[in-house]
């Protein structure tokens, strides 16, 4: 039975605009969800990830950066370096210009590119390892050296889904002949995982 609150029109209103919001939520969040869901499957199963694989590629390095006066352009060979690969935020630079050598770590989602700068040889190298399409999806999911960005995208997603859950659940008080077996269904999903973790996770 509805009780009186439900039956003003204030109340109607509210579970109307709680439909409204949770059908367009779940629209908007269809790819993310089967994404996130897929690549929760394949974290479970790591060993599904392939072995990590590398490959090199040369560039020239400019004669501006091999041939020097004074303090080395470090920044300048770095924007360089960032605009000829499109990598971008290195982990670690280790200058060891004496030795004719300077190299740039980067961390990438499933990967890495390592850039060596041989100074006399005039030679940039960028080594690059990947575990290939899963090993990225997996690093997606975690938001594993993805970026800003990629990192916004899985905060607004997660807020998504918490609002879509919370507008599901108004929707199922409002439904009166289903509210009950529904709130238990709720309680049961709730509680499940709990139980499972207290009797079958190592702590």
């Amino acid at each position: 039975m509805a009780t009186s609150w439900q039956r003003t029109a204030k109340a109607k209103r509210f579970f109307s605009f709680c439909r409204w919001l949770h059908i367009y939520v779940s629209c908007t969040l269809f790819s993310l969800l089967v994404f996130f869901s897929l690549t929760g499957i394949t974290l479970n199963h790591p060993s599904w990830t392939a072995q990590a694989t590398s490959e090199i590629q040369s560039l020239p390095l400019p004669v501006q950066f091999a041939q020097f006066e004074g303090e080395y352009p470090l920044n300048a060979l770095q924007a360089y370096i960032e605009q000829k690969t499109a990598l971008a935020s290195p982990r670690s630079i280790d200058v060891l210009v004496d030795m004719g050598e300077i190299t740039f770590d980067y961390p990438l989602p499933a990967g890495y590119a390592f850039v060596t700068v041989l100074l006399e040889d005039q030679l940039i190298e960028i080594e690059r390892s990947s575990q290939g399409l899963l090993g990225l999806v997996n690093d997606l999911h975690k938001g594993r050296h993805s970026g800003n960005v990629w990192s916004v995208v899985i905060d607004v997603s997660a807020g998504l889904i918490l609002l879509f859950s919370i507008t599901g659940l108004i929707i199922l008080l409002q439904n009166a002949k289903h509210r009950r077996m529904g709130l238990m269904v709720v309680a049961l999903g709730s509680i499940t995982p709990l139980v499972v973790y207290l009797m079958a996770v190592p702590r």
